[in-house]
């Protein structure tokens, strides 16, 4: 069943799904949006679709739409880091770092599969990113303290000593 999404520019975005593209042409065309030169036919509506704002679009299916919009945001998200990593003036490495994504390589591939659009941003990614704009990076130490005030001074305190100590047993058994 085909299903069209609508993003206005200045309006919530509407989803309108059809038996077939008859039918999707016809309710679309009840909309008080949609200009008169749209409703002349499906196609004229269709090209009246791709001149509305992504994720904006005529899909064959509701799996088609979902992967479109997944697509489209992590388009955005690439825009995104690619201007963080200009805006920063920081490596991908360096980025990776600020935005506290898992690293394994050590070598920034988070940030360069993301900047790449292999992949999309969290939306904490996103958040933190906004948090780096509006109040800069946090080192450890600073991390620390502001963990300590939400978690009574116990964060991070445990001492690797501590850990050994309590620790009880022969290790590996052989059997």
């Amino acid at each position: 069943m085909p299903v069209a999404l609508i993003t206005p520019p200045d309006g919530n975005p509407i989803i309108h799904e059809g038996r077939d593209d008859i039918s999707l042409f016809d309710g679309l065309c009840d909309f008080v949006d949609v200009p008169n030169e749209a409703k002349e036919s499906p196609e004229a509506m269709k090209e009246w679709l791709n001149t509305l704002p992504p994720p904006t679009g005529w899909f064959a299916d509701v799996d088609e739409a979902k992967a479109f919009q997944k697509r489209v945001q992590i388009e955005r998200d690439a825009k995104l880091i690619k201007a963080a990593l200009k805006h920063f003036d920081v490596t991908q490495r360096e980025l990776t770092s600020l935005l506290g994504l898992a690293d394994p390589q050590g070598d920034g591939s988070p940030v360069r599969r993301i900047a790449a659009a292999k992949q999309g941003l969290s939306g904490v990614g996103r958040r933190v990113l906004a948090y780096l704009e509006l109040n800069g990076g946090l080192d450890r130490k600073a991390e620390n303290e502001a963990l300590n005030r939400i978690g009574n001074g116990e964060w991070r305190n445990v001492m690797r000593s501590d850990m050994r100590s309590s620790r009880s047993g022969d290790g590996i058994k052989k059997r």
